[in-house]
């Protein structure tokens, strides 16, 4: 019951995500109109937000895919999201330090890319608050999201110290059927951890 609980919750994030993304663009197309936008067209491998760096523009995605990166402590990038057409990308810089917390790179090709300065964005968002609105609608349902896979991967963990099989399958089988790559690769990490330790 709680597996198919935690599956449809995350669903109901994913699509209430979709949601966000698509009403986020019309006011986005709408806005564009007015914004000064450059085009860019990154080559795979491209990085186009740097972890740390100083946020000075807002992107969408037109098309490609994009993995969003951070380091780890030995500084080694880890992977913690795809992302695809219509989605935003940097807008989270725009409230608080005003820097990136990972960097972004083209995972997936032909990549296009709509940049518009943040404070643009900012002056825009000022005479617009449905905009307002919508960005804050953004960052809710990714944080949402984002605690609901969180929490998956920490009971994960659990059933894995606790040699838990059935309870690990159904975290591993549930990351699995996630449309994101990150956490494809998380569900394959931990049931290759199954194997050796519980194999004697």
């Amino acid at each position: 019951m709680e597996s198919v609980v935690r599956s449809g919750a995350m669903e109901g994030d994913d699509l209430q995500l979709r949601h966000v993304r698509e009403r986020l663009r019309l006011l986005f197309d709408t806005h564009l109109r007015e914004l000064q936008y450059d085009t860019l067209k990154p080559e795979v491998g491209e990085v186009v937000i740097h972890e740390g760096a100083e946020a000075e523009r807002v992107l969408l995605v037109v098309s490609g895919e994009l993995t969003v990166e951070m380091q780890d402590g030995s500084g080694r990038p880890r992977v913690l999201a795809t992302v695809g057409s219509d989605e935003l990308l940097g807008e989270m810089a725009l409230i608080g330090d005003y820097r990136h917390s990972a960097s972004v790179r083209v995972s997936h090709g032909p990549a296009e890319l709509l940049s518009v300065r943040a404070d643009d964005l900012l002056q825009a968002s000022l005479y617009d608050s449905e905009l307002v609105m919508q960005l804050l609608a953004l960052s809710s349902a990714r944080c949402r999201r984002a605690n609901g896979q969180l929490s998956l991967m920490l009971e994960a963990l659990d059933a894995l110290a606790q040699r838990d099989r059935p309870t690990l399958s159904r975290c591993c089988k549930t990351l699995s059927s996630a449309a994101d790559r990150a956490l494809n690769r998380a569900a394959d990490l931990l049931e290759g951890l199954v194997q050796d330790p519980w194999a004697s």
